[in-house]
């Protein structure tokens, strides 16, 4: 009989795929993911749908484009459009011991329907008026260290609140990194008592912002050190000279802070570089114990193993950090890692693929049906039969809080067009054939017209159907104390004055802090 393969699905949150030892990086160390990929697959050219958390997850979850879904921005906990069969579903009803480990950034639905088991970490996935049901943050209850927690926005006097990197006052025992590693391990040494394969998705919330690693991590890269990539000009020599207005006026009114982050100077950007190592370094140290544990258990033989990030960094690239500044190439190509059963080994492939691929492809790889309403492709034509990848691969971003509204990106094996709907006389057009760092913006050259018609045909065929399904201008945001938590720079303490401990048995949503 054969036995139906485990899936070890892990994300990490904002990791740019030039930030990864086996994708190039001499300085940044990663000797877990670099081994999973000398055993299997890398995938040199993929690309998210989208690049922001949660419409990102959308895609790779339901096999849609934004487009499909309708999910554009990342409020999306009472999300009740149509609900989609998620791969996480899917393969539940195939049999499948569902859990999600870590951040979701979903809609609650998705999450509750596709996933038995949930261990949550991400105040993004919290009941708005009950923070104690994301088990990382009881945990941390629990610990004594609530206002400890930082893995959201911050405001002064904390020294994050300018979005730049520090060391974080929580130990590294109790960091989410480690936490969401325990909380793996724990879920596969239970699964050993059940003969149903299982799906496990691991998603790591960082290395997104802050850049705040624990004390004990934090001198694990000496900034001088590091160097920083050719494209750090764009900034520090060039300042965004011809790229879009709005680039170059941001730059100009933000020194030291920002989003994206821009440094004051070379070092500072060394700096903020060295924590985000950091954080990663840290994630492929619990990859490394997960994978171990599948050798030990004898699971490892018989489990499809993919790593990915849901969106890039500008990591350092175009003298900046963080995101949300158009449509680079840092920001909207991922690492892609994977390991089939008795697949290939220390294979790379540079064919163009996309978040919507992952679904078909964990589908086919599994022996499970592919169910006809994905927008996505299945890779096991191109891993097994060398068949070509895409033509082209599309970024559909709805950001109403800046003034470049709608960012809309195609990516070919040769070009980039970023187009701005709102703006359209003011958008980029990169030739990756001799500018891979995006530097020299040839929207406006003459020389060009042809390739920008036919690529901004390219989008316009792509997006035909894109509309909001919910209207972010006008929609109303929860006010709880778990969205106090996590966007509105409070600590537990002042809100729940002398509640620490005891609380694990208070996980419910009917959490009231006056029964503690």
């Amino acid at each position: 009989m054969i036995t139906k393969p485990n899936i070890l699905w892990i994300m990490s949150d904002q990791h740019a795929a030039h930030a990864l030892g086996c994708y190039g990086n001499t300085d940044v160390r990663t000797p877990n993911l670099d081994t999973l990929a000398a055993k299997g697959i890398v995938f040199k050219n993929a690309y998210c749908n989208n690049p922001i958390c949660a419409p990102s997850r959308a895609c790779f979850m339901s096999g849609q484009y934004i487009h499909t879904h309708g999910i554009a921005g990342n409020q999306v906990q009472d999300y009740n459009a149509t609900h989609p069969l998620t791969i996480a579903e899917h393969f539940q009803n195939a049999g499948y011991q569902t859990a999600l480990i870590g951040k979701g950034h979903l809609p609650i639905s998705w999450i509750e329907r596709g996933f038995k088991h949930q261990r949550l970490a991400d105040m993004a996935d919290a009941d708005p008026d009950n923070p104690l049901s994301i088990h990382y943050f009881a945990h941390l209850v629990e610990e004594g260290l609530a206002d400890d927690f930082d893995l959201g926005t911050l405001y002064p006097p904390h020294p994050g609140a300018s979005m730049k990197g520090f060391i974080s006052p929580l130990p590294f025992e109790h960091s989410t990194e480690r936490w969401t590693g325990n909380e793996a391990l724990n879920f596969l040494e239970n699964h050993r008592d059940t003969t149903d394969p299982f799906f496990l998705k691991i998603s790591f919330q960082r290395p997104h912002d802050p850049y705040s690693p624990s004390a004990e991590q934090a001198e694990l890269y000496d900034p001088e050190s590091l160097t920083l990539p050719s494209n750090a000009s764009d900034l520090f020599e060039n300042h965004f000279e011809g790229k879009p207005g709005y680039q170059r006026e941001y730059i100009k009114k933000k020194t030291g802070s920002g989003y994206p982050y821009r440094p004051y100077d070379p070092a500072d950007l060394r700096r903020q570089l060295a924590y985000y190592y950091t954080l990663i370094t840290v994630i492929d140290t619990e990859i490394g114990r997960i994978i171990d544990h599948l050798k030990e258990t004898g699971e490892y033989d018989n489990t499809i193993i993919v790593y990915h990030a849901d969106h890039g960094d500008f990591a350092g690239e175009h003298g900046l950090m963080l995101k949300n500044f158009g449509v680079y190439e840092s920001i909207h190509r991922i690492p892609w890692i994977m390991r089939i059963p008795d697949g290939p080994e220390d294979r790379t492939y540079n064919e163009l693929i996309e978040s919507v691929d992952l679904y078909p492809t964990l589908c086919e790889a599994a022996n499970l049906a592919v169910p006809k309403n994905l927008d996505g492709a299945s890779l096991i034509p191109v891993i097994e039969r060398n068949t070509s990848g895409k033509e082209q691969v599309c970024v559909e971003w709805d950001f109403p809080q800046s003034e470049m509204a709608r960012v809309l990106s195609v990516r070919t094996k040769t070009h980039r067009l970023v187009y701005y709907p709102e703006n359209p006389s003011d958008g980029e057009l990169y030739k990756h054939e001799n500018d891979a760092g995006e530097l020299h913006n040839l929207y406006h050259d003459p020389a060009c017209a042809l390739v920008r018609l036919q690529l901004t045909e390219c989008l316009l065929q792509h997006v035909s159907g894109f509309h909001r399904n919910i209207d972010f201008k006008t929609e109303t945001h929860p006010t709880g104390p778990s969205v106090q938590i996590h966007k509105g720079g409070k600590q537990w303490s002042q809100l729940y004055p002398g509640l620490s401990s005891n609380v694990t048995d208070k996980l419910q949503h009917d959490f009231n802090p006056s029964s503690i």
